[in-house]
């Protein structure tokens, strides 16, 4: 006979972040396994791939291809979902507090420690090396607990422990130094890039939500203005002198000269030179979304959750709608609407700390996780209705029972329960 492991009952979620792939799919940590919910079609397996240890840390590619876990041993292992096989696996030397794709795919941000390390996704080509550490940035005082990516995938925004936030470019040299977000008075545990690039906010571990607004500085308008004006005198002069060759070439032409002039650029392949001449000169790239070296942010307001003694225990924030979910100590969760902050849902739903809280991408459904519980909720806010709502044995199942038609299985524990 040939035993193949084919699912995790029992146990939905035992510690770490759950995250939704592709809008219905969810996974969520079980001891050293990931397992796999497909909330429209109300089916779950668990992938075979396993751990050393607990995992700790998941991500998904933004397309749903790859999934990136780390345990509590420092170790990694890249999965094709696909295919629910393993492609690679990385060990890292400390342990990873954050993990994130980028928006396009092809990078990984790990926070080890003090450290990001921005890894190249390995994505299906088959190379010795597939991880390849593209940069390390050590501008922290403390271990960092959070990041986030900006649209363009080349910011990030990270918080530590040392109560501050820091703005990091990819390329070197673009940026002396990262800009700090200050103010927090406890560990900053969610930072987020606002849903129109120009705005971010900064959560700190005492329920304070910090929202900051970027603007570019008046002596860079100023230089771009003197740089536009001296391009388009250029280009007038240019302009000009080409039609003195075309009247030259008319002229020749009239006193029966009938060599045709030599072949050179067109005025429009001149000016497409120009611009790109003039954008390396300044320093810009059409790739550039986001001109955050050409600006500053400033603190625009202050909000607090008003939750004490509670404390953030975890939180996420949906671009598209401008929502922030914030977990407590307490069980509590809270729905914010951004930049005003005002309070949709204010709601209890564990006697624990909330362990994991996260949007899908349409932003209409929220995941919850209580990992003393073995908790695992799935809610919609604008119905307010559960669409999965799930919870494990508290104490050791002692026994077990199929069904005459295999179909059904219970289960019983020392906890007093039957499921």
């Amino acid at each position: 006979m040939n035993f193949r492991f084919q699912n995790l009952l029992g146990a939905p979620y035992r510690g770490g972040n759950a995250v939704i792939s592709e809008n219905t799919t969810l996974l969520s940590p079980v001891g050293n396994r990931v397992s796999v919910t497909d909330l429209a079609k109300s089916q779950s397996w668990t992938l075979p791939c396993e751990s050393s240890k607990n995992v700790s840390r998941i991500a998904v590619s933004p397309d749903g291809n790859f999934l990136l876990t780390v345990d509590e041993n420092s170790r990694g292992l890249f999965i094709n979902l696909r295919r629910r096989v393993i492609l690679h696996r990385i060990t890292f030397k400390h342990p990873v507090t954050a993990l994130k794709f980028s928006p396009n795919g092809d990078m990984i941000a790990v926070a080890v420690g003090k450290l990001i390390q921005i890894w190249r996704c390995p994505a299906f080509r088959t190379e010795v090396f597939p991880f390849q550490l593209i940069r390390t940035i050590s501008a922290f005082d403390g271990d960092v607990v959070a990041v986030d990516w900006s649209s363009d995938s080349q910011w990030i925004l990270a918080g530590s422990k040392d109560l501050t936030a820091r703005l990091c470019c990819l390329r070197k040299g673009l940026v002396p130094r990262p800009f700090l977000f200050l103010g927090h008075r406890d560990v900053v545990v969610g930072v987020f890039f606002g849903g129109s690039g120009s705005r971010a906010y900064t959560i700190s571990k005492d329920g304070a939500v910090f929202t900051w607004n970027f603007e570019i500085s008046e002596e860079f308008n100023t230089i771009s203005n003197e740089n536009n004006g001296d391009f388009h005198r250029k280009r007038k002069s240019g302009d000009a002198a080409d039609e003195g060759v075309k009247v030259l070439a008319g002229d020749e032409s009239l006193n029966g000269m009938t060599e045709s002039p030599e072949p050179g650029p067109s005025p429009t392949d001149v000016e497409t030179q120009e611009e790109k001449h003039s954008a390396e000169e300044s320093g810009e790239r059409k790739e550039d979304l986001f001109p955050f070296h050409k600006g500053q942010w400033k603190l625009a307001k202050k909000d607090y959750c008003m939750q004490a003694p509670a404390k953030v225990s975890t939180c996420d924030y949906h671009r598209g709608l401008d929502l922030v979910v914030i977990g407590f100590s307490s069980g509590v969760f809270g729905l914010y609407q951004m930049p005003d902050f005002v309070c949709i849902h204010l709601l209890s739903i564990s006697r624990r700390k909330i362990t994991t809280a996260s949007f899908n991408d349409q932003g209409n459904w929220l995941v919850f996780g209580c990992a003393k519980l073995g908790q695992l909720l799935v809610w919609e806010w604008r119905s307010e209705t559960y669409i999965l709502k799930q919870q494990g044995h508290y104490f050791d199942v002692n026994c077990l029972a199929y069904s005459p038609d295999s179909q059904l299985l219970a289960s019983g524990a020392d906890d007093n329960k039957i499921k």
